[in-house]
């Protein structure tokens, strides 16, 4: 029951028929939940597990999700949109979800207000598009402004058997197609409303339950039961754990400044992810409520489209681009944001920041698990690790996979001052400790205040030195499902006192375990402060691996051991790569074999042999300053 029509030899409460079985009358007049969240950053931690334990978590996304998205405000024809996936591949981008916008129906006299009117002139044949994007390994989605049956006349409040029958059958016929999921779009003048009320209005709410949390709800249940139904049980594993795209909160969009409360939504908001921003949009705003949301909301997946409504400059595109790499969900909309429709090196610098992605998908696809079990956000505000210090609280900044600070470059009301022309500048607050410029390898002790300049095709960007370990993959591949993860790359940089980072590998494949999210491969770093690390790789699948431990300038490795065995000799097993020289053609996070920034110390590369499924312990000293 619920958001789908009454199956047969299903029972209902004769009370509860008009709803299609959801109850709507608790009588409580208000639950209320104390938190006591102790005296530390573990009790607060404690008590964000404890809320997504009493209300649900944010549901595990498709591993597809972490990777690129695209739709364009566009009328697409099949030649075209055939066309333009074919640039994505032949120009090596990144590329897992394909989606049209309106026109996948047609929209004149109110046609848009059914789901057996397509647009046949533009596309022909769906069934054969959705077989040849299968064909390329793409999942696609189409967008949905609903309008509810009662404001056609034909009886039936939201939760009614009429309007669920409606509702369901349109949205089951095209994920029959091929469709992988929907786009619930509430940015318009009509939507489906809050149960019990029978209006068309966008905003419509009922005690705070408003037309936005509704719809999420609709459009997610709506996957999840036909996968249930339709997809597992003919094991058809290509369309991944069920997902939606649907709105943030009520309103048209986002601006910057926004106090978060402004929009809150109720606490089951979460349990619908993805989430974005609306229409028009700035990139302030995009970080702010990203972070924001993490934070206030526990919606780890909000996000905005990705360059904007507008086509804005080449420098624009290139840092929402970056941005979005380093963001939640990377998923391009609004304008003609295709890259080849730039420059050529705009083009090369957006095909870097994608790959830069998809090497970081061990480390996203875990950080997604993180957030379902702990409701700690991948894109996280600075007070949820250091909430004492007066500058954790700001918006326009975030903590990345725990061990990057990221600052997007956007256009101040009143720009600071720059000393090279082109380059804009912003202030930056970096946390305690000591944080490596990703770029350029200097390095900075926090907490303090900078004012830091890029160029646009840069983002600031730093690694956390106190124990950063970041794992990556080594394979470039342009779809998540085609990566090969037969070899992961460690990145260690080491702590100047004794420490120890947990991170896990969240492994995929087909196996029961994988496909519920559980499979896993632990990882533990820990730094002796004494110069020495030991790196713990737990149970998993056969693999090899790849550890760079990030030295200062000045040290060199001066010993390693596998499993307390000698590796000897040393430079059989480890080699040294040195600061790049060339800082303006750098890029960070390039993996294995790779130098590092032009000021950083020496890479100490150790390259293990495939190994079992049992544990491994890996150990590594230095020597030097």
């Amino acid at each position: 029951w619920g958001p789908l029509p009454r199956t047969l030899g299903a029972s209902v409460p004769p009370e509860l028929e008009a709803t299609s079985g959801y109850d709507f009358g608790n009588s409580v007049n208000g639950d209320t939940y104390v938190f006591l969240l102790g005296s530390g950053l573990d009790g607060w931690s404690s008590s964000r597990a404890d809320f997504v334990q009493l209300f649900g978590p944010c549901p595990l996304l498709p591993d597809f999700a972490y990777g690129t998205w695209f739709t364009y405000w566009h009328d697409y024809t099949e030649a075209e949109a055939k066309d333009d996936i074919q640039h994505w591949e032949g120009l090596n981008l990144p590329l897992d979800l394909w989606g049209l916008d309106m026109n996948w129906r047609r929209t004149e006299n109110n046609l848009d207000h059914f789901y057996d009117y397509p647009n046949t002139t533009a596309f022909p044949d769906f069934l054969e598009f959705f077989a040849f994007l299968r064909s390329h390994n793409l999942r696609t989605f189409f967008n949905d402004h609903p309008f509810p049956i009662a404001n056609r006349g034909q009886n039936g409040l939201q939760t009614s058997p009429e309007e669920v029958q409606f509702r369901w059958e349109g949205l089951r016929h095209w994920m029959e197609q091929g469709l992988t999921f929907w786009w619930f779009d509430a940015n318009w003048g009509f939507s489906i409303p809050p149960p019990l009320l029978n209006t068309s209005v966008t905003g419509a709410s009922l005690n705070g339950f408003d037309n936005v949390v509704w719809g999420s709800h609709v459009y997610y249940s709506a996957a999840r039961r036909f996968d249930a139904m339709h997809r597992a049980p003919r094991n058809d594993l290509f369309y991944g754990r069920p997902v939606a795209l649907s709105k943030f909160a009520r309103g048209l969009g986002a601006d910057p400044g926004m106090d978060p409360a402004s929009y809150a939504e109720l606490p089951a908001h979460h349990r619908y992810p993805v989430w974005w921003t609306g229409d028009q949009v700035s990139l302030q705003a995009s970080v702010e409520t990203m972070v924001d949301s993490g934070l206030h909301g526990f919606k780890p997946f909000v996000h905005s489209d990705c360059g904007g409504d507008w086509k804005g400059s080449e420098g624009s595109l290139l840092r929402w681009t970056a941005h979005c790499a380093f963001g939640s969900i990377l998923r391009f909309h609004g304008a003609d944001h295709r890259p080849w429709k730039y420059s050529g090196p705009t083009l090369d610098r957006i095909r870097a920041y994608l790959q830069v992605r998809y090497r970081l998908l061990p480390s996203l696809i875990a950080a997604g698990r993180k957030a379902t079990e702990t409701g700690r956000p991948l894109v996280a505000r600075s007070d949820l690790f250091w909430p004492d210090e007066w500058g954790s609280s700001i918006n326009t900044q975030y903590i990345f996979l725990e061990d990057l600070l990221v600052a997007p470059m956007f256009h101040l009301t009143a720009p600071l001052e720059t000393t090279i022309p082109g380059e804009i500048a912003r202030e930056v607050w970096v946390p305690p400790g000591d944080w490596e410029d990703a770029w350029d390898g200097s390095i900075v002790r926090g907490p303090v205040t900078l004012v830091v300049q890029q160029p646009s095709d840069r983002i600031p960007l730093w690694y956390r030195r106190d124990g950063a370990f970041i794992v990556l993959a080594c394979d470039e591949a342009t779809r998540v499902d085609d990566q090969d993860w037969s070899t992961l790359t460690l990145e260690v940089f080491p702590s100047a006192v004794a420490s120890e980072t947990r991170r896990f590998v969240a492994e995929r494949g087909s196996s029961a375990e994988a496909a519920a999210g559980e499979a896993r491969t632990e990882l533990v770093l820990r730094t002796d402060g004494q110069g020495g690390v030991a790196v713990d790789i737990g149970d998993g699948p056969v693999r090899a691996w790849i550890v760079r431990l990030h030295l200062l300038p000045g040290q060199l490795a001066a010993g390693a051991s596998l499993d307390g065995a000698a590796l000897e000799p040393l430079e059989s097993w480890l080699c040294h790569l040195g600061p790049g020289a060339d800082t303006d053609t750098y890029f960070p996070l390039l993996g294995a074999g790779t130098a590092p920034a032009s000021q950083a110390g020496p890479v100490a590369e150790l390259r293990l042999p495939l190994g079992g499924r049992r544990s491994t312990v890996v150990t590594l000293t230095w020597a030097g300053r």
